[in-house]
């Protein structure tokens, strides 16, 4: 299935190590006149996946055996995501040379976010994007005395923290984004916050019990389910058509313009 230029997976719920495969197929697999591939996912059963550098000794592993939760690794930095039905996730497979991969890496991401921010609009959801400025300002907390320990915390977990142009609602994030990046294409990566679980992911990343406290106190602060913003309970399908709809809307003016 395509929308202009695009190719449209279906959404797949599966083990998110076949996520993962698939992603990595998609981008290898990819030639300069593809189309960009929308890849849709939600993982099942749940998991935690980590990013390129975390390591798993840096978990609280007790937890994570009580929890029977898999751990998986990606190839694309940020750190630690728990997959499940409360998350739904986009890759977006670009060929080299599209016209949405640009050499300044950061400002890849705009486009990406301000299609989720309007596709959140028209869901009923005001959001916004995440600029530059905003997310320094939030690293320079890990150079403070005072605030340093607790922010080092909550970036154990990618929704702890605010990178450029993803996308929040008042101050807390609902879509984080990503990256992959190699000489065939790239992968940009989103994950929707259906609903945002606390409880399980503090006692995963916390390795005591006063940091698991702070880790679900401070994570709600950061970061909020759609279910908690919207005037009815959204389905990944409402988010996937609201999303490919601001896509669609996309080519057309690109299209007029030409």
């Amino acid at each position: 299935m395509s929308i202009n230029k695009w190719r449209i997976l279906p959404l797949t719920i599966a083990d998110q190590q076949q996520h993962l495969d698939c992603s990595e197929m998609l981008l290898r697999t990819i030639e300069p006149w593809h189309p960009a591939t929308l890849y849709w996912s939600i993982a099942e059963p749940k998991g935690l996946v980590l990013g390129f550098s975390q390591k798993e000794d840096a978990l609280n592993l007790e937890g994570v055996a009580q929890q029977q939760i898999p751990i998986y690794h990606r190839r694309a930095g940020g750190t630690a995501v728990l997959v499940g039905p409360h998350l739904l996730s986009l890759d977006v497979v670009l060929p080299a040379g599209h016209p949405l991969i640009l050499a300044d890496i950061v400002k890849s991401y705009e486009w990406f976010g301000e299609v989720w921010v309007e596709a959140l609009e028209r869901l009923g959801i005001e959001a916004r994007v995440v600029l530059p400025q905003e997310a320094r300002e939030q690293r320079v907390l890990l150079k403070q005395p005072e605030t340093q320990v607790r922010e080092e915390l909550l970036r154990r977990a990618c929704f702890g923290s605010i990178s450029p142009y993803e996308v929040v609602v008042g101050q807390r994030k609902v879509v984080g984004l990503d990256m992959i990046r190699r000489k065939v294409g790239s992968v940009l990566q989103a994950g929707v916050l259906l609903q945002w679980e606390t409880a399980t992911l503090a006692k995963l990343l916390g390795r005591t019990l006063e940091e698991q406290a702070l880790l679900e106190e401070g994570l709600l602060e950061r970061a909020i389910g759609l279910d908690r913003l919207a005037d009815h309970t959204l389905n990944a399908a409402e988010v996937i058509a609201a999303f490919e709809q601001v896509v669609l809307s996309m080519d057309k003016v690109s299209e007029g313009a030409s």
